[in-house]
């Protein structure tokens, strides 16, 4: 199912169809470049990235059409099966193109961890960004079920599991860009990103 709201803009997705790179129908869009695509099956999106070495070459995909303040939420899936670090991105601010990506990564990784970290042009340059606020990782491991929430309002970028704060950062590198989802799979982590995404998405901007 996916849902569209002009206006106040809105996108829900449930990753009902099976494509590689996402689309449904032209809704998604990467720009073409050295990062991977964002892949979708079974109602999961999932990455495709992963290899020997650290490349940095994450799975993007990205909306359109959204206000500079944004809210993203999304639903996590993970199988039993998984046996490699692996993380899921709600991405805000995001911009790209042929030869750079540029916005905020707001990442979640299988073990309860939460970072945010700006993307700054050329693959491998990133900035960690300093947290403040919220209790920082989540305890636990991430299963099946868990929501995840990313918010931008002006300078400031919240991020939340199961409606709880988790780190708060400040910048205002970026003023502008597009909601979107990411994944990175660890070294050696290619043979099962299936096994870690979201099984749904939802976007809006005022």
């Amino acid at each position: 199912m996916v849902t569209v709201t002009t206006g106040a803009r809105n996108y829900t997705t449930n990753f009902d169809l099976t494509e590689d790179p996402i689309s449904e129908g032209g809704v998604w869009r990467r720009a073409s470049n050295v990062w991977t695509n964002v892949r979708t099956a079974n109602g999961i999106a999932f990455g495709t990235n992963g290899g020997a070495t650290f490349q940095y070459d994450d799975s993007y995909a990205l909306l359109s059409g959204f206000g500079p303040d944004q809210q993203a939420e999304a639903v996590v899936f993970r199988s039993p099966a998984l046996s490699t670090a692996h993380e899921v991105e709600l991405l805000l601010r995001f911009s790209d193109a042929a030869s750079s990506t540029r916005g905020y990564e707001c990442l979640f990784n299988q073990a309860g961890g939460v970072d945010i970290v700006r993307w700054n042009g050329a693959l491998g340059d990133f900035t960690p960004l300093s947290l403040t606020g919220g209790a920082g990782n989540f305890g636990r491991e991430l299963v099946s079920g868990d929501v995840i929430k990313a918010t931008i309002v002006g300078n400031v970028i919240s991020t939340y599991i199961n409606g709880s704060l988790r780190a708060r950062a400040i910048d205002s590198t970026y003023t502008s860009g597009q909601p979107g989802i990411g994944f990175f799979a660890g070294r050696g982590g290619s043979f099962d990103n299936s096994n870690f995404g979201l099984t749904s998405y939802t976007a809006s901007s005022n």
